[in-house]
């Protein structure tokens, strides 16, 4: 048995698919069922077994396959182990993040960074939300901050740990006739109004767009955007309205370039560390949690 078989069967046990497993470890599907019958035949039983809802692992499987985890574990411990031994300095820890959180999270994580994650190297990313849960996938990146999505909308293999709530308001220019308004600016009142909404599925779009199809409506969505920065550009250029978590347009609200205003019905999302269920090595695992407490504040 080796590494690989042991990855394989593991992806094909979160999955719960020889297909999905595949397209997650970007090879083809033989050559995972090839690797999980080669490792089944050094080990002596089979690891899953076929059911109406799919494939599920087999109680010896289930039990071999929790050791196996922990064992990877392990092995990608020796990996830290050995770049120590070579006088490495730094493990580089990858996350991204979606558009317009950086005003929120970038000074918690910076605030005492070398003595928080110390021998911890960040690379930084930002991107769309669903653009984050593919790299989460495709292990490209380590952990993602993003909205809190429906989990039937989360992808197979994926956890979560919630950071912060935060409010959802309207954003536009300072002279825009609703900016005048001394109370929350009811939804119904913006089904003429020209909308910036981002990805209409996911995150942040998705969020906005079920405040009108709750009420029955649509919004008049003049463009679909992949980030909040643009976003409020365009609202900042008298493009447009948005509606956007409020802690996202702190700066420009007290710079003067956008007003935000409360909506009716009130509504609030939350931010959280998004990460792949399979586990790091320990000395990842144990900076991941400590960039999870950084992030709470």
């Amino acid at each position: 048995m080796d590494f690989r078989q042991l990855r394989y069967a593991l992806a094909v046990s979160k999955e719960r698919s020889f297909t999905k497993a595949a397209k997650r470890l970007n090879i083809s599907q033989s050559a995972v069922s090839e690797q999980v019958k080669l490792l089944e035949e050094e080990i002596g039983f089979e690891l899953f077994t076929r059911t109406s809802r799919g494939i599920e692992s087999t109680d010896r499987g289930r039990t071999f396959l929790y050791e196996s985890e922990r064992v990877m574990g392990d092995l990608l411990s020796l990996t830290d182990t050995a770049r120590r031994l070579r006088g490495a300095l730094a493990d580089t820890l990858t996350i991204a993040m979606g558009s317009g959180m950086a005003q929120i999270f970038i000074p918690r994580l910076f605030d005492d960074l070398k003595n928080n994650l110390p021998g911890i190297r960040l690379e930084i990313l930002t991107a769309p939300t669903r653009n984050i849960f593919t790299e989460l996938h495709e292990e490209r990146i380590d952990a993602g901050l993003a909205i809190e999505s429906d989990p039937e909308r989360l992808p197979a293999g994926l956890v979560f740990d919630r950071l912060i709530d935060a409010e959802m308001a309207l954003i536009l220019p300072p002279k825009h006739p609703l900016a005048r308004s001394k109370q929350p600016v009811d939804i119904g009142r913006l089904l003429a109004e020209p909308f910036i909404m981002s990805e209409l599925t996911v995150g942040y779009g998705q969020v906005v767009l079920s405040l009108f199809t709750d009420l029955g409506i649509r919004p008049n969505v003049l463009a679909v955007v992949d980030n909040i920065e643009t976003i409020k550009m365009i609202v900042q250029s008298g493009g447009g309205i948005a509606i956007v978590p409020r802690a996202c347009a702190a700066n420009e609200v007290a710079l003067g370039l956008l007003k935000a205003m409360s909506i009716a019905p009130a509504r609030n999302v939350a931010f959280s560390l998004f990460r792949r269920r399979q586990p790091m090595s320990r000395r990842k695992e144990a900076a991941l949690l400590k960039l999870r407490d950084m992030l709470k504040g």
